[in-house]
């Protein structure tokens, strides 16, 4: 039967054991990792431009949902850490509204008022302002796209590392191995989540650019495209807040999962398993053995009966 060498038998020493220090890793930063996205989460909700209004209105039914300034005092405005300066709504449009941006709160944005106020008159591209950009969104998302895919690059790693350990598949006592395939198939679907973070963006990106295409090529529906834009950017922040939610209670449910079942991923088929089964074993052939002695001790005691001897005789 071929078997691998010795060189190869290093190979997959060397392997196991890089993959065994990215669970160390992985396990050793948990809580830094739930704590880091937990800020990048708050940071998230504070910078989101509905924030306001969502403090305003009534408090939110989820505790998840609940921010700074939702139990009826207004919102400070803070310094984001991912910018380092003051942060501000930009262009704030009420989400529900898509095509018609409400007289009064253009009023009461000089921004926004100035910026739709440049459209009057303009019936070429050249004339037309450029698209705002909100800087805080763009970092961002480019922060939540390095720790998404450090995230997917070590739940990867873990994969590899589990089918590392799983022994030798035999017709008896897979349990071990059962556990490994369950916990494989939840970090895969994990890995897949963390995933579409990265295709969200992608997306976004995608309709922003054939947005902004639009805006420019039809000068004189530039106005209803430029509020598109603007709602798509503030959509964009509450999906933000969402992936960083998601981020956080993966890292959480991931390790859980891991920690839990941690004995029979290192030992899918544990000594001390075997000498249970093997004391099991005994029992059951001292009773069986018992049974079969006793219900035919007669047969092995006198295997032929004198009487019915005669009686095969006469």
């Amino acid at each position: 039967m071929p078997e691998a060498n010795k060189k190869v038998q290093e190979m997959f020493d060397v392997v196991n054991t890089e993959l065994t220090a990215n669970l160390q890793s992985y396990m050793d930063s948990l809580p830094v990792l739930a704590a880091r996205y937990g800020r990048f989460l708050e940071v998230t909700k504070t910078l989101n431009p509905k924030s306001e209004k969502r403090v305003e209105s009534s408090a939110p039914l989820s505790p998840l949902l609940k921010r700074k300034g939702s139990n009826g005092f207004p919102l400070e405005r803070e310094k984001s850490p991912l910018t380092d300066t003051p942060n501000k709504a930009v262009l704030a449009v009420p989400p529900e509204e898509l095509l018609e941006v409400a007289a009064a709160e253009m009023r009461a944005n000089p921004e926004t008022m100035e910026f739709f106020n440049s459209f009057d008159g303009v019936t070429t591209s050249e004339k037309l302002p450029d698209i705002p950009e909100d800087p805080n969104l763009i970092t961002n998302m480019e922060a939540l796209s390095t720790e998404a895919y450090e995230l997917r690059v070590l739940l990867s790693g873990i994969c590899d590392w589990i089918e590392m350990q799983m022994p030798a598949i035999k017709d008896e006592d897979n349990r071990g191995v059962a556990v490994q395939e369950a916990v494989i198939r939840h970090l895969v679907h994990m890995r897949g989540s963390v995933q579409s973070v990265n295709d969200r963006q992608r997306v976004y990106s995608e309709r922003l650019a054939e947005y902004a295409s639009k805006y420019f090529k039809a000068p004189r529906a530039a106005k209803q495209w430029a509020k598109l834009i603007i709602i798509l950017q503030h959509d964009q922040w509450d999906q933000l807040e969402r992936d960083w939610r998601e981020l956080r209670q993966l890292v959480i449910l991931s390790g859980r999962l891991l920690s839990i079942n941690m004995d029979k991923l290192t030992i899918p088929r544990d000594q001390w398993d075997q000498l249970e089964r093997d004391w099991r074993e005994l029992r059951q052939l001292v009773i069986l053995s018992g049974r079969l002695l006793s219900i035919n001790m007669d047969k092995l005691t006198i295997p032929r009966d004198s009487g019915h001897s005669r009686m095969n005789y006469m």
